[in-house]
């Protein structure tokens, strides 16, 4: 103790007391800094389209089952629709695992790109199977519809000759609000 410090004051302890607070405060930023469990949106019902010229027995997102029973289609055409519930999908990702499941248990797991979406308006996950086993997932809460954009440009990349017009509603791209919320 130095002259003039209260009994009760020890500069030592401070000084080692300095280090520890360091030491816990840098365990803190450390332990705030780690990865922790998305949040998720959850209750989404699963819709499945086959654009493929391949039955599809199940399809699965994340390991969750959203369609079974996807009948082949010739080139141009598309089966599918029915929704599954439910899923839940991590808040903003931008991919989602695909696993198709083939006759005879065939499998094939795709990192299928999700295309923009609003947690706010999650209410299906569609699941666009087109030729190839390429999958394009988009989330939305309306027009629940096949996609005519996804299909053509498919077509074009494999160089594939249409055997089929498309019949009944398509939509010709992706999801949009009408509320100008980016």
């Amino acid at each position: 103790m130095t002259k003039g410090q209260p009994s009760c004051f020890n500069w030592q302890w401070l000084r080692g007391g300095r280090a520890g607070l360091q030491g816990l405060v840098l365990a803190l930023l450390v332990t705030a800094c780690q990865a922790q469990e998305p949040k998720m949106v959850g209750g989404i019902t699963g819709v499945a389209y086959n654009y493929s010229q391949e039955y599809v027995v199940f399809v699965k997102v994340n390991g969750k089952t959203v369609a079974t029973g996807l009948d082949e289609v010739k080139v141009g055409g598309v089966k599918g629709g029915g929704g599954m519930c439910c899923i839940e999908l991590p808040l903003g990702a931008k991919t989602a695992e695909v696993t198709l499941v083939f006759p005879k248990g065939k499998e094939s797991k795709v990192v299928a790109p999700i295309e923009k979406w609003w947690p706010d308006l999650a209410e299906s996950a569609i699941v666009h199977i087109l030729p190839g086993h390429k999958v394009v997932m988009e989330v939305r809460s309306i027009d629940l519809v096949p996609r005519s954009d996804l299909l053509d440009a498919r077509i074009k990349e494999l160089g594939l000759k249409r055997e089929t017009k498309i019949k009944g509603i398509y939509n010709t791209g992706p999801n949009a609000r009408a509320d100008g919320v980016e």
